[in-house]
């Protein structure tokens, strides 16, 4: 049966213990893939997990980078700048 909250599971990878904090269903998963390993099916889980946690670090400074481009476009928005110089003639009609 799956205990409330969050759970600290420690993984055995390649060589060093990772510790994972998850939820009760992603960490009864963690556990229940981990126990049967052998040294081969480790190291493929290890590349998957570091394959899912750099698309996400990807994802997320992709992200930062997209909301600080369009803060960046508001704020050029607010304080339209114009070049340097004389202003046009304006001739009227």
């Amino acid at each position: 049966m799956a205990t409330r909250g969050y759970r600290t599971i420690s993984l055995v990878l390649k060589r060093e213990t990772v510790p994972v904090r998850a939820s009760p269903r992603v960490a009864d998963a963690l556990e229940e893939i981990s126990k049967g390993m052998d040294v081969y099916q480790g190291v493929k889980f290890a590349q998957i997990l570091e394959a899912v946690y750099v698309q996400g670090a990807k994802d997320g400074a992709r992200k930062v980078f997209d909301d600080l481009d369009a803060l960046l476009e508001a704020v050029k928005k607010l304080h339209p700048h114009r070049p340097p110089g004389r202003p046009k003639i304006r001739r009227k009609h």
